[in-house]
């Protein structure tokens, strides 16, 4: 991955997000890999955002066949109009709830879909929709009707997930923000409220009229929702572009006083600090976002920066999920962080009780048996691997992609230190 390659992709993505913004468009005109930059646009799910833009430029610089970009184009066709059937079913879904009386209420997917040039540029893999306890039994029940299906395998106790494949549509239907997840961090999420009456506002979003999270909220809930990828197994520059048009669009509705409370209250400073820094310096984010703020971040942004680009830990294999367990304690903020790097490694082979993915329940009950469930580990692990071996990691890169990570999230001030 060049720098050069890196500066081409945030100049097309503000050449796209920025119509009247032309200059940058001229720039390396001789000099743009675009098998190398193909790569970091798939990987970072930009394939729909960045088609306009690639062929603008290609259009006065000839870089890449006219075979290739039509390939291209068809392919994103084929894309955007899977966001188009998406959109038909949450519409259908929003006017059949609100005939029922059943209050739905919208968060990430159509809200930031609808601050793009156009919002089937945001491809999504599915809908987020949170729905109280009361009305849970009747959302679900509609969805049935609807055509939609339970997926019993990825349901969890506070999201159920639905899929229709006639729309090649997915519906997430959440009872909490936060999913399962528990710990002194959920706790603190719990008492800001993010979605009440009183904070939630009424919104068009992709040509519907929805219920969603209040301006601020919205936004830690989103710092909330891109530390969890984060943290668990990365994330892609599709995160930043997301947060630029979100706070460049509503930054005089955000009460960033209040934002920054909430973030310093989770111990999140120091992340969106950088965070914001590169969407400032690399995507043209209004930097109002740090007016009366005490900037805390004391180093580069770089690490950050470059674990964006490659999306996080997931880059190289397709079994990313092995990390997760491992890394939840901390994310949550139940676990510590190891000091050294050699701690840091032997936490991924031999976790704390605190770090111990919640699986093992009988040892998180019973101490005396943590060295049993490090066994019980690691003879899942070698079950698994040994019918994914060319996905999953092996012993020495679990433990190194580990330790990265717990680092890095260290260095972020995302790790509990007392």
């Amino acid at each position: 991955m060049t720098s050069n390659t890196i500066d081409n992709l945030f100049m097309l993505c503000r050449a796209h997000m920025y119509s009247n913004d032309k200059t940058e468009s001229e720039n390396d005109k001789y000099e743009l890999d675009f098998e190398e930059l193909k790569v970091m646009i798939q990987e970072n799910s930009l394939s729909a955002f960045l088609y306009k833009p690639v062929k603008e430029f290609n259009d006065k610089n000839g870089i890449i066949s006219q075979e290739v970009i039509a390939d291209y184009g068809r392919y994103i066709q084929a894309v955007m109009f899977r966001e188009l059937s998406k959109n038909y079913g949450i519409k259908k879904l929003c006017k059949e709830a609100e005939n029922r009386g059943i209050r739905l209420v919208f968060f990430k997917g159509i809200l930031l879909a609808d601050l793009y040039p156009q919002y089937a540029e945001r491809t999504s893999s599915d809908s987020d929709i949170l729905v109280d306890d009361k009305d849970k039994e009747a959302a679900e029940k509609l969805l049935v009707e609807l055509g939609y299906e339970k997926n019993l395998e990825h349901s969890k106790n506070h999201v159920q997930v639905y899929s229709n494949n006639v729309l090649d549509h997915v519906v997430e239907l959440h009872t909490r923000l936060w999913e399962d997840y528990t710990g002194p961090r959920i706790d603190i999420l719990d008492k800001m409220e993010l979605s009440c009456l009183q904070t939630d506002i009424r919104t068009m979003a992709c040509g519907i009229e929805v219920n969603t999270l209040g301006y601020e909220k919205h936004l830690v809930y989103q710092l909330f929702h891109i530390i969890k990828h984060f943290s668990l197994d990365g994330i892609g520059i599709r995160y930043l572009i997301d947060t630029t048009l979100f706070v460049n669009r509503y930054c005089e509705d955000i009460d960033f006083d209040l934002f920054w409370k909430h973030i310093e209250l989770l111990g999140y400073t120091k992340f969106v600090e950088a965070f914001f820094q590169i969407c400032v310096k690399e995507l043209k984010m209004t930097d109002k976002v740090f007016e009366n703020h005490a900037y805390m971040l004391d180093h580069s942004v770089d690490d950050l920066k470059m674990d964006l680009l490659k999306v996080g830990i997931t880059k190289d294999k397709d079994a990313g999920w092995q990390i997760m367990g491992a890394m939840e304690g901390y994310f949550t903020g139940e676990a510590k962080a190891p000091k050294t790097e050699i701690k840091r490694k032997l936490s991924m082979v031999f976790p704390s009780l605190d770090a111990l993915p919640k699986t093992y329940i009988y040892a998180r009950r019973y101490p005396i048996l943590l060295p049993f469930a490090w066994v019980h580990r690691a003879i899942k692990f070698i079950i698994r691997r040994n019918g994914h071996k060319e996905a999953f990691y092996s012993v020495s890169e679990k433990i190194d992609v580990g330790e990265r990570r717990i680092h890095l999230m260290d260095e972020l001030g995302l790790m509990r230190n007392d």
